[in-house]
């Protein structure tokens, strides 16, 4: 090969590295190009967040009072026996029967009573003949006496025999009414229309006058009782209706009124005692059961807004909402108050007419663009 060939050789091989190395730069840059596009599409597009707004606006609040508390008896009543060591012979009611005032519903072993009670009978009818035959001695001594048959010695020693012959008939009369009383305790009575709710001792237990034999409750009106806070005190009155729900009855609503309220709070926890009273004619309702009261307290002019726009900061609970302004979500604080239905009341952080996302809040923070895609006075 000539020195020419071999200089057009190498010049055509440079060529071919440039152009070369042109198309290589040529396919990089463009795709570079493509790729760079992409990702401002792609960032602009995250950047402005579609979202959904209303207006924050004044609207009717009602201010509610909910609460729970379990349902209790108006009346609930432990009979306790009187006399210890007794053989319980009788219990004439069981669980859940209905009682009335004044049933025997407990019988206790009275055989050593009855006896006593017969040996009392007995002195007292002993005692009263005795006066009766002293009686007539005397009247008969007196008359006696009047037409001086007799001595005065005589006459004075029959009244005294007369006057201790009353003593003991009185003596004897004491002690057997002592023990009518005493045998009284031998049978317990029911003391109030109501349901027998329990019983602690059966048939052949020893009483002890420390331990109930049965328990009593009034259920056709039952009683929650709750805390009213101090700055709801002043809106509750005597006489007030309620709701009132349980579980067992989920559709189902009682209703019943305030009865009992408390004038003074309590210093510690500023809250005042109040009772729901509650009719339960069927019965359907039973204490024990966990109960959610509803008071209705008034309704009011408030700045409101829908409550899905509420977010809560996690772990605190702290509530904030987001705002449009010049196209941009700000976060705001809020102070919220009283709920109705789907909105709920912004006592601090909003003013009216404020923009407020709705939906689409999830995805935004302080600052970011957002695009209004649907929305109230937008």
């Amino acid at each position: 090969m000539t020195d020419e060939s071999s200089r057009k050789s190498k010049r055509w091989g440079a060529i071919g590295v440039v152009a070369v190395a042109v198309a290589f730069l040529a396919v990089a840059g463009f795709n570079f190009w493509r790729l760079h596009s992409r990702e401002e599409s792609r960032e602009e597009a995250l950047v402005r967040v579609p979202v959904s707004v209303i207006e924050a606006r004044m609207g009717d609040v009602e201010r509610w009072l909910e609460t729970t508390g379990d349902l209790r008896p108006l009346q609930d009543v432990f009979l306790y026996p009187t006399v210890s060591g007794k053989k319980v012979v009788e219990i004439t009611a069981e669980r859940g029967e209905r009682v009335r005032a004044g049933q025997v519903l407990v019988r206790l072993d009275d055989a050593e009573i009855r006896a006593r009670l017969d040996q009392a009978r007995a002195a007292v009818e002993a005692a009263a003949t005795q006066v009766g035959l002293l009686e007539r001695d005397r009247a008969r001594f007196e008359a006696l006496y009047k037409e001086k048959a007799v001595a005065r010695q005589r006459l004075d020693r029959i009244r005294s025999e007369h006057e201790a012959a009353l003593a003991r008939l009185k003596e004897a009369r004491s002690a057997l009414e002592a023990l009518q009383v005493l045998h009284g305790d031998f049978t317990l009575k029911a003391p109030m229309d109501g349901l027998l709710a329990d019983r602690y001792l059966d048939p052949g237990n020893m009483t002890d006058t420390k331990k109930p034999v049965v328990r009593i409750t009034t259920e056709d009106r039952l009683k929650v009782v709750f805390q009213v806070s101090e700055p709801d005190f002043p809106l509750i009155r005597e006489g007030m209706t309620a709701e009132c729900r349980v579980a067992a009855y989920p559709a189902r609503v009682f209703r019943g009124r305030v009865q009992v309220l408390t004038p003074v709070l309590d210093p510690v926890t500023r809250t005042a005692q109040a009772e729901l009273h509650v009719p339960n004619p069927d019965l359907a309702l039973r204490s024990g059961m966990f109960a959610h009261v509803r008071l209705f307290l008034g309704s009011r002019r408030a700045l409101v807004i829908e409550r899905d726009a509420v977010l809560r900061v996690p772990g605190t609970g702290t509530p904030y909402v987001f705002v449009v302004r010049d196209g941009k979500a700000v976060l705001r604080n809020v102070r919220l108050g009283a709920e109705r239905e789907t909105l709920v009341e912004v006592v601090e952080g909003l003013q009216e007419g404020d923009r407020v996302v709705v939906r689409g809040q999830n995805r935004l923070s302080e600052g970011v663009p957002v695009e209004v895609v649907q929305g109230e006075g937008s």
